[in-house]
């Protein structure tokens, strides 16, 4: 199931990835490329949030 998460500047840019790790890395580069506001990617990881499709799941990650 994928994870997912919004841009932490409010641009409506939504990140989209395999594993909450890899969120983190993708939405660091949207932070750095877009805003030019540097993250770290383990930090930001933890705002990813399992999804079904479109349907997000309650819960810890499995």
């Amino acid at each position: 199931m994928p994870f997912k998460t919004s841009c932490l500047s409010g641009c409506g840019a939504t990140i989209t990835a395999g594993s909450p790790e890899e969120v983190g890395v993708l939405l660091m580069e949207h932070m750095d490329d877009q805003h030019n506001t540097p993250v770290d990617p383990a930090e930001v990881s933890k705002f990813a949030i399992q999804t079904r499709g479109e349907v997000l799941v309650a819960g810890p990650s499995s």
